[in-house]
């Protein structure tokens, strides 16, 4: 009977909200400066609470909303930089754009979460990512608790949606908590691989022009520094019929000198030194190996990780090497190429950052400017056999993918993979990259 007037009082309450919410005047939005051009997908975090009776109260929850959302904005947002896809609106902007003013659940899901995107559009985003918890009665007279990601493209409205039921020790437990999100956002990743892969391809080529257009733009003015300077070179020119008066008093000392070149002839002794010059080579030849057997000293501090456990061998991936322009679009490629090389089940995947806290203990960055005997290096500091490299490189109108696994310990290659496609086939190139994977690892 409890859970009767319980449903009642829920049901009454939401029609009651939603006459409220559509008799209200729409929120204004506030106009913002825009921000500055990146390659990196530009994304707007938006927790909600569900349902009622509590949308702002902590109610069946462990939290209130507004400490659950800045809970979230806080360590999503954080995770989303890490990935170096994303750019995250700060919170800055959110409350300019919002005028201070606090949102609802149903102001958010309203109308197909229109609301949602229209903030987003506001805040210069291509896509709207909401974070939701939701409680549901079920039929044993107890409540079911849902996490969801739902991440929507502002200018399409398209939707990708991943949730997991939560049980009370998931709730309660921070570390089960992040695993659930990581699994969710994975998933979500790849249902929206395709939609975020063109955004990033037009973001990057739009970035591209206008890098031609400065370089064509500043290539004229050194120009125009030398042309004033190569007309003084023309009077220097009348100066020329007087060399070959220098040339005729030239011959007078000539004489006395072609005698001397018999007293020249008798220098031939200086071919001793010849014999002194090829002693020390062998010795240089023989001092130069002697430096290579310094190569086993890395004092690298090994960290075991939290790593993504499928397989046996413990695989690093480092990001795909691109212009910087183009750098999301590799980014973007890379994480696909993990998820795939994951699915394969062959191999322990380490955290992309645990890879980070690694190359910042020894001082490297991942911006395509590690070499393979520095990332053997860093892989050996996780405790890794193998690793992955590669290059995302542009040939006109054509893109060239390559990556290779090599083994820790004897640097050999173990496999290579490569595609290439033009511009225009780039919704078609993530469906090559499960086919590259298995290349990669070897698997027919």
């Amino acid at each position: 009977m409890k859970n009767l007037f319980f449903r009642l009082f829920i049901y009454i309450l939401t029609a009651a909200s939603l006459l409220l919410l559509n008799s209200c005047a729409g929120i204004r939005l506030k106009a913002i400066p825009s921000p500055p051009s990146t390659s990196k997908l530009r994304v707007y975090i938006q927790p909600i609470s569900a349902p009622f009776p509590y949308p702002a109260g902590a109610g069946l929850w462990n939290s209130f909303h507004n400490e659950f959302a800045a809970r979230q904005i806080d360590g999503i947002g954080r995770f989303l930089k890490q990935t170096g896809i994303y750019e995250v609106v700060p919170a800055s902007d959110v409350e300019e754009v919002l005028g201070g003013h606090d949102l609802t659940y149903l102001e958010v899901v309203k109308n197909g979460c229109m609301l949602a995107r229209q903030i987003g559009k506001a805040l210069y985003a291509e896509y709207t990512i909401i974070i939701e918890r939701r409680l549901e009665p079920n039929k044993l007279t107890e409540n079911d608790y849902y996490f969801t990601i739902i991440i929507i493209n502002n200018s399409t409205g398209k939707q990708f949606e991943a949730s997991e039921r939560l049980d009370k020790f998931e709730r309660s437990s921070r570390e089960s908590m992040i695993a659930i999100i990581k699994k969710l956002y994975r998933t979500v990743f790849l249902s929206a691989k395709n939609d975020m892969f063109g955004i990033a391809i037009r973001k990057s080529e739009k970035m591209h022009t206008p890098k031609k257009e400065i370089a064509a733009a500043t290539a004229p003015e050194p120009a125009s520094e030398v042309i004033p300077q190569a007309q003084p070179a023309i009077p220097e020119q009348p100066v020329t019929p007087l060399e070959p008066k220098l040339i005729v008093a030239s011959p007078e000392p000539i004489p006395p000198v072609i005698p001397q070149a018999s007293e020249v002839i008798p220098q031939a002794p200086p071919q001793v030194q010849e014999k002194t010059v090829t002693p020390p080579e062998p010795k240089l030849i023989a001092a130069a190996p002697e430096p290579e057997p310094a190569k086993p000293v890395d004092t690298v501090t090994v960290k075991p990780g939290h790593e993504e456990i499928s397989g046996t061998t413990r695989l690093v991936i480092y990001d795909l090497e691109a212009p910087e322009q183009y750098r999301t679009v590799a980014l973007i490629m890379t994480e696909v190429l993990r998820e795939e090389l994951f699915l394969l089940n062959r191999f322990i995947l380490v955290n992309r950052e645990d890879l980070l806290d690694v190359l910042h203990e020894m001082a490297l960055q991942q911006k395509g400017l590690i070499d393979e005997k520095q990332a053997v290096k860093a892989g050996k500091g996780l405790a890794a056999n193998q690793i992955v490299t590669g290059s995302l490189r542009i040939l006109g109108k054509t893109y060239l993918l390559n990556a290779k696994r090599i083994d820790v310990e004897t640097f050999a290659t173990l496999g290579i993979a490569s595609t290439r496609f033009a511009k225009g086939e780039e919704e078609d190139v993530l469906s090559r990259l499960p086919g590259l994977a298995k290349s990669l690892a070897g698997v027919r």
